[in-house]
C-alpha cells in the first residue's frame, strides 16, 4: 500500500493538498492565495513643534518650554485659556 497516493494523483500540489470531493483536482490547505491584514495607509501627521531652548517670558523665571508647547509662558505663568471641546457634535435634537 502507498501512503503517499497524494502525491501521484493528478493536480495535486504537495502533501498541503486533498484531492476535492467531486473528484476535480485538488483543493489546498491555503486559501486561494490571499492574503490577510490591514491595507498600508500613511502614517500620521508628525507633532507640530516650536523652538527649542526656549525660557518663560515671566521676568524672573527660568523654566525650559516643552518644544511641543505653543504657549511663550511656564504653566505657572501661563493666563487662562477657555476650553474648546472637539469632536463630533450632537445635533439640536440629541442635545435638547
Amino acid at each position: 500500500m502507498n501512503r503517499m497516493r497524494h502525491l501521484f494523483e493528478k493536480g495535486t500540489e504537495g502533501p498541503g493538498a486533498r484531492i476535492r470531493p467531486d473528484g476535480k483536482g485538488c483543493e489546498s490547505r491555503m486559501s486561494d492565495d490571499r492574503f490577510r491584514g490591514a491595507s498600508v495607509r500613511n502614517l500620521p501627521r508628525p507633532n507640530k513643534t516650536y523652538g527649542s531652548g526656549r525660557v518663560c517670558a515671566e521676568s524672573g523665571c527660568e523654566t525650559k518650554l516643552s518644544i511641543y508647547s505653543k504657549w511663550k509662558y511656564c504653566w505657572q505663568h501661563e493666563p487662562v485659556h477657555s476650553y474648546v471641546p472637539r469632536g463630533k457634535r450632537k445635533s439640536r435634537s440629541e442635545a435638547a
